[in-house]
This record gives structure tokens, sequence and C-alpha cells, in this order.
């Protein structure tokens, strides 16, 4: 199941809202989005990550190229703990169910879960509210 995006003037989540498992479930939550004609899958959700990550194959399969790139040397701490360095800072039109959103993503070059990972960079200037329990965005 991939979550959803929804907006709204209120923002409230119900019971019958969960997924089929209920309260039972401990999955991350996940989001499709469109950049251009192409869908991406595997966007990330993730409230506790200070960072916007696109991994640099996902950037390839976009048929981005290194040049698009501005240049920053950012260590970042990996989920392993360990520290890579970021290739440069790279803006990506992504349209969230109705609406857009010009998002700055940090580039790595690593073997990822996930195609894009949206942090609090994105969320909270999205104004999102991010239920894992629901599997749903609200904006």
């Amino acid at each position: 199941m991939v979550g959803q995006v929804l907006e709204s003037h209120k923002i409230t989540f119900h019971e019958d809202e969960l997924p089929p498992e209920g309260l039972s479930h401990n999955r991350a939550l996940h989001i499709i989005v469109q950049f251009k004609d192409k869908f991406i899958a595997r966007v990330l959700i993730d409230g506790g990550s200070n960072l916007n990550i696109c991994p640099l194959t996902t950037l390839q399969r976009l048929g981005k190229g290194l040049h698009e790139i501005r240049m920053g040397s950012m260590n970042v701490k990996v989920f392993d703990r360990s520290q890579r360095a970021t290739i440069g800072e790279i803006n990506l039109d992504l349209q969230m169910g109705p609406t857009c959103f010009d998002v700055e993503f940090q580039v790595l070059d690593i073997s990822a879960t996930y195609n894009l990972l949206l942090g609090q960079p994105w969320i909270y200037a999205a104004g999102a509210v991010a239920s894992t329990l629901h599997q749903a965005v609200k904006f």
C-alpha cells in the first residue's frame, strides 16, 4: 500500500483511514510523486531527517546530469552513522496530489531503499502532517 497525499483546510486523521491491518502495522510512510512525465515510487517521508535526500541513481533515472547539481560541501551522517560528503544540491519540481513543490535535495552517491527522502525541510515548508500510522500525508 502506498500512502496518500491529501489537501485540506483542517487536518485530522480518523480510525476509518487506517490501513486494513489497523494498528498492527509498522511500515514506513512511502508515497508516489511525479517529476515532469515520470512517476517516482518509494518516496520516503521521514520527519526525523534534517535533509531532503536524492540518491545519485534516482537523479540519473530522471535524466538529470552532474552538471545540473550545484556544488556544496556538506557532510551527512547516514543511517549506519557513518559520514558521507554530499555531491551537491539540486532543486526538483515535484507534484504531490493536487500540489506542486519546488524541493531542494542534497545529492548523495548512496545505495538506498528509497528513491527520494523528504525530511523536515519539505515537511515544514509544505505545512504537511505525516502519519505513518494512517499511511497518509495531509497538508
